[in-house]
């Protein structure tokens, strides 16, 4: 309490000082002083992160990254400038409206209020909504407005004084709900801001692509009493000058409809008001607040380093997250994902970005230059056109770059698989139990290796490729060829006996094979396949990954097969093949 009271003395001392040092200045130099404010508000501010992390939400694809930190810093002038001006408030008179201040749609307002009835104006933190309490008294509107309270009572109380001078009303939020049902009743107008989270148990609608939780109560208002909702919105024309837009009013719901639908069907009609308005000038808005605290849409960006088995333990990652949410109640359109293969520009920049990652443990300096130097332009275009709340990647050569996009987008990163450098620089990392790592609250141990397999994608591939291969009442052996890794090579002349002895014991009993190989796959084992699985009848499916890949091939092989064999060298290839319930024989060539 002592604190608070502290921190209160400091900002009402703060405020009255502003005050008086805006009173007297000319009005092109206090704006100045304001724009100057913004700046170093935006260079010191925390919460500049939390602006640009909801712009690239919104505007990634559309966007480049200077123009979002332009936005960023214009929407923290635009907050600037609205203090200056609500600090100038008692001096600003008919005169100045009649100057700066430009209405349109005012005869919609005179419209609705021929009877004395009551009247929403609904806003948002958009242009100076401070102006909306001064120009409204200058202009003999009866309005009560509704406000949040702060938790420093008397800052709170001198800035309520300067809002209301014109002869506005202030109403706080959470304790006069009947006075608001009053006012209305009573034929005055009531200002309500309403664009920030509403929380849990807010009202969901669409805003700018994702769901937003929005506070019900000028809903509920306009229901219980009739009262119609206008939108109005300021918008700051020049540094001076400010358009007040009186919108029509938004369409009342349909009587059929419950209280929670209504609600919805009013929020959605201002949301995408609001929305508009923002699109039109993004630098206008307030996007410093946690606007979407509350929604359950998520964006999964998968990082893939072109090992398609690496890719396969990152997608089940990814279904897990799924199933989770689903488990949650989470509607399945509510998580997006996009797979990005990342591609260096040179191997001498995957070598460099490596080490310095490997020297500095994870805590990489200059974050988004090395994002850009280290790839190439069209794997970098990429990953700035795709916002995420979630970055997945496997593999150790680029565990780097899951750093570096988590920073960008102040995302949650979770890595499969050991990486190589600062475990606790990631959010999540999955491991198999052989690794033996030290456990520790972001680790988290799995009994084999992730994978991507399932016995629904299994029997789905199994289904799509048994329509198009000959395969008869003949018992099947599924063979997986890995290949050579940095710990193994194969052997030759093994590969080419267990091949002979493979093909001998498949003529002898009448069994068909079904087989594929992988990118690691040596070019000599990929030969021998071919020269002795080259009959249809005998091999009627041979896939040579390294010439032509097709997805599915393992999870058809697998639901396809009696048994399977498997080559030894890969963890990921041995744990799909164990999920599938056949009988797996592993062999180290």
């Amino acid at each position: 309490m002592k604190k608070i009271l502290f921190e209160d003395a400091l900002i009402l001392s703060a405020i009255k000082t502003a005050r008086f040092l805006v009173r007297y200045l000319p009005l092109g130099a206090a704006l100045f002083l304001g724009r100057c404010l913004g700046n170093i508000a935006y260079a010191v501010s925390k919460r500049r992160k939390v602006a640009y992390r909801n712009l690239r939400a919104v505007f990634a694809a559309e966007k480049s990254r200077p123009e979002l930190k332009k936005i960023a810093k214009a929407s923290f002038q635009n907050v600037a400038l609205s203090a200056i001006e609500l600090m100038r408030a008692p001096e600003m008179d008919s005169a100045f409206v009649d100057r700066y201040v430009r209405i349109d749609g005012e005869e919609k307002l005179d419209g609705l209020r021929k009877d004395n009835q009551g009247l929403i104006l609904l806003t948002g933190h958009f242009g100076n909504w401070e102006m909306l309490n001064i120009v409204s008294g200058l202009k003999n509107y009866r309005l009560v407005a509704l406000a949040r309270h702060q938790k420093h009572p008397r800052s709170d109380a001198y800035l309520n004084a300067l809002r209301t001078c014109k002869g506005s009303q202030i109403i706080i939020k959470g304790i006069a709900v009947r006075e608001i049902l009053r006012s209305l009743k009573s034929g005055h107008i009531v200002g309500i801001l309403s664009d920030q989270d509403g929380g849990k148990t807010g009202t969901f609608v669409n805003f700018f692509g994702r769901r937003s939780s929005y506070p019900s109560g000028v809903a509920t208002f306009a229901l219980r009493t009739g009262a119609p909702i206008v939108p109005v919105f300021d918008s700051r024309l020049t540094p001076y000058g400010h358009c007040i837009e009186v919108c029509d009013p938004l369409k009342a719901p349909d009587g059929l409809l419950s209280d929670e639908e209504a609600e919805k069907y009013i929020l959605q009609q201002f949301a995408g008001a609001l929305e508009s308005r923002v699109r039109r000038e993004p630098g206008q808005w307030l996007w410093a607040h946690r606007r979407w605290k509350s929604t359950p849409n998520r964006s999964v960006l998968v990082l893939s380093d072109g090992k398609a088995g690496h890719l396969h333990q990152s997608m089940a990652a990814l279904e897990a997250i799924r199933q989770e949410r689903a488990a949650q109640g989470c509607a399945p359109e509510t998580l997006r994902s996009h797979v990005v293969e990342i591609n260096y520009k040179n191997n001498f920049m995957r070598i460099l970005f490596t080490f310095i990652g490997f020297l500095t443990a994870g805590h990489i300096p200059c974050k988004h230059f090395w994002l850009k130097a280290a790839l190439g332009s069209s794997c970098y275009e990429a990953i700035m056109k795709n916002y995420a709340d979630v970055v997945i990647s496997s593999g150790s050569s680029i565990a780097g770059i899951n750093l570096l996009v988590k920073n960008e987008n102040s995302a949650k990163s979770l890595v499969v698989m050991r990486p190589p450098f600062g475990m606790g620089r990631f959010d999540a990392v999955i491991v198999p139990r052989h690794d033996r790592i030290r456990e520790a609250s972001n680790i988290f141990v799995t009994e084999r290796v992730l994978s991507s397999t399932s016995s629904r994608s299994i029997e789905g591939w199994a289904e799509v490729f048994s329509k198009e291969l000959e395969l008869g009442a003949a018992k099947r052996i599924g063979f997986l060829v890995g290949g050579d890794t940095r710990e193994v090579r194969f052997s030759e002349e093994h590969f080419s006996k267990m091949i002979l002895n493979l093909k001998q014991y498949a003529h002898e009993k009448g069994c068909q094979i079904l087989a594929t190989t992988s990118r690691r796959t040596p070019a000599w084992a990929d030969e021998n396949l071919k020269k002795n699985f080259d009959e249809k009848k005998f091999c009627p499916l041979l896939v040579v990954a390294n010439e032509a890949n097709r997805p599915g091939v393992v999870d058809a092989i697998l639901g396809l097969s009696d048994v399977v064999i498997v080559t030894g060298e890969s963890l990921s290839m041995i744990s799909e093949a164990l999920l599938s319930g056949k009988p797996v024989f592993v062999f180290t060539p």
